[in-house]
């Protein structure tokens, strides 16, 4: 298996696998849901274009965001500077998973693109290569899908007993 399918594989494990993956984490997802925060999250400052930290919809738009940077960084390499990409603008649930959709097909289409020679070339403005940039993205994806499976499972639970 080229090392490009095994980057693929894991971008489509980590967004759509069948049991652990931000798919699978978003299940069922109501919008009243999404838009709670999570006391734990209280007292963080609002994210301006992004949207209320502690709330699924926090975690939605910043991945949005990401991905359509990602993609970015990829159709600029090799990057001397950060590409300028703007935040959603705080995408309730209706718009934010089409968003999101669209952003993870544009950069899987990026990856798709990408032949075993690229994965060693430099990426990034600090220089990391393709295949450590790609490993990066598959990691933020399941680390805010756990993130969200985390919180919701919180949320559900309700306010822990005084003691």
């Amino acid at each position: 298996m080229r090392g490009v399918d095994v980057m693929l594989a894991g971008f489509d494990h980590a967004l759509k696998h069948a049991w652990e993956s931000l798919h699978g984490a978003l299940h069922d997802l109501t919008p009243e849901e999404a838009a709670r925060q999570h006391p734990a999250w209280a007292h963080e400052p609002h994210d301006d274009g992004v949207g209320r930290p502690g709330t699924v919809l926090w975690f939605l738009n910043h991945l949005e965001h990401c991905h359509r940077h990602y993609t970015a960084v990829l159709r600029g390499r090799p990057n001397t500077n950060a590409p300028d990409t703007k935040a959603p603008g705080e995408l309730g649930l209706d718009r934010v998973l089409p968003a999101l959709q669209a952003a993870n097909a544009d950069l899987r289409a990026e990856l798709a693109k990408l032949k075993d020679t690229d994965l060693d070339q430099p990426c990034t403005t600090d220089n990391r290569s393709v295949a450590e940039f790609l490993l990066g993205v598959i990691r933020h994806i399941a680390w805010h899908g756990g993130q969200i499976a985390t919180l919701r499972r919180l949320l559900r639970q309700g306010p822990l007993p005084a003691q």
